[in-house]
């Protein structure tokens, strides 16, 4: 890391800025540098509104050429970029949000659609009816053996 603050901004993807690969060569980076700045210079601008948005894209096409030309200054610019995305991947992961951005609103759950609560019925009417009928089976059972014990205490015998 440099002896002074740092140079750059992290935040900011510089490769996007000048629209060059991550491993573009000096040569792509003076190329696509040249060819941006041609093309927004304030000088080149004349309304003023216009003009104000071109001095800062000019300013941020200048500070991503600055960082990406010194090898130096790159290779910590890298370094940088590396970090804060393995943070921002780690707190996504682990929160379900981004550092520095507010977590989204949860949205209402929408209401089930027709076939969805068609599908609901009917698997609580199936799982209804396969209680109700076990119980009746069983009903059926007891009642059976109570039958049965009570003729047997009488004295009736039946042979199956």
């Amino acid at each position: 890391m440099s002896a002074g603050r740092q140079q750059f901004d992290p935040t900011v993807n510089y490769y996007q800025v000048l629209d060059v690969p991550v491993g573009a060569t000096r040569e792509e980076i003076t190329r696509a540098y040249r060819a941006l700045i041609r093309h927004v210079h304030p000088d080149t601008v004349m309304e003023p509104e216009q003009r104000a948005k071109a001095e800062e894209r000019a300013k941020l096409i200048n500070a991503a050429y600055h960082v990406l030309s010194k090898p130096a200054l790159r290779t910590e610019y890298d370094r940088a970029m590396r970090q804060r995305i393995m943070s921002e991947t780690l707190m996504q992961r682990y929160t379900g949000t981004n550092p520095g951005r507010p977590s989204p609103i949860p949205t209402p759950p929408r209401p089930p659609s027709r076939q969805s609560r068609q599908r609901q019925r009917r698997a609580f009417n199936s799982a209804v009816g396969q209680i109700f009928g076990a119980a009746a089976t069983v009903m059926v059972i007891l009642v059976a053996i109570l039958v049965l014990g009570s003729l047997a205490a009488v004295g009736l015998r039946f042979v199956f």
